[in-house]
């Protein structure tokens, strides 16, 4: 895995929402768990969230041992306001322990910097992914690019089998297009269990290209989507762009597909 690059990481997150959680099983208990916070800052605070992010926040995520932590803001369309966060965590058990702020700092100290960074924000969400690699497409050029297309599918509820074996059926098709993503899945956090496909482009330019369906699928496309009607529900379509200066990075695996990090 090679090390993420500082500049623009980009990012297309499908987001598929279906009814109730789902078991994990021995083989996903080796997939590593990413951490994502969404924060709705408010404006005129801005640069003291900016300040308190690279004086107090990110550091002390360092000093925890964070191996590096994914910065990401709307892209031209949407919330200009809205962060969103992504680290590593090595299991669900560091939570018992208070996370990593808590090793990092006295609880003093900490909840000082918390009382900061609540002042700077209207909301607060989070939720936890897992990689999933057996539904991903890898290479380890996937990072150090510009914009992340976001497509957010809802997945009928009962359909997700459907919709997973629809994945695993064109993985070789993407595969010999060269078609490169990542696919997560996640856990815990508000709402329904939910999927994210992560593919990395370089610009808006990129973005005038056929999607990942269309260039695997080719005039094939319309009757394959006529096969997903039942299973996607509705489709949601937005743009994000890394954060460099808010990000940071070092040693330590991430996936292969289309990152996070």
């Amino acid at each position: 895995m090679q090390r993420h690059v500082v500049g623009f990481v980009v990012a297309v997150v499908a987001v598929l929402l279906v009814a109730g959680a789902t078991p994990v099983t021995r083989a996903q208990e080796a997939m590593p768990w990413m951490r994502v916070d969404i924060l709705e800052v408010i404006p005129q605070e801005l640069d003291e969230f900016i300040e308190v992010q690279l004086e107090q926040v990110n550091p002390a995520l360092r000093r925890a041992g964070v191996q590096w932590r994914s910065a990401w803001r709307t892209a031209e369309f949407g919330n200009q306001y809205e962060r969103m966060f992504v680290t590593p965590m090595d299991d669900l058990a560091e939570l018992d322990r208070g996370g990593p702020l808590a090793f990092a700092l006295d609880r003093r100290d900490r909840e000082r910097m918390e009382d900061r960074v609540r002042r700077t924000i209207s909301g607060h969400r989070t939720y936890a992914l897992r990689y999933r690699p057996e539904l991903s497409v890898e290479s380890p050029n996937a990072g150090g690019l510009a914009l992340a297309w976001i497509t957010t599918l809802e997945v009928a509820p009962g359909r997700l089998a459907d919709w997973q074996a629809f994945m695993r059926e064109r993985l070789p098709l993407f595969r010999g297009d060269n078609v490169v993503f990542g696919m997560y899945e996640r856990y815990l956090g508000s709402g329904a269990a939910v999927w994210q496909l992560v593919e990395n482009h370089s610009s808006f330019t990129e973005l005038n290209s056929p999607t990942i369906m269309q260039r695997a699928l080719g005039a094939r496309t319309s009757d394959t989507a006529a096969g997903l009607a039942g299973v996607v529900l509705s489709v949601e379509r937005t743009v994000l762009r890394y954060d460099p200066e808010l990000s940071f990075s070092g040693a330590g695996a991430a996936p292969e597909g289309g990152r996070f990090r």
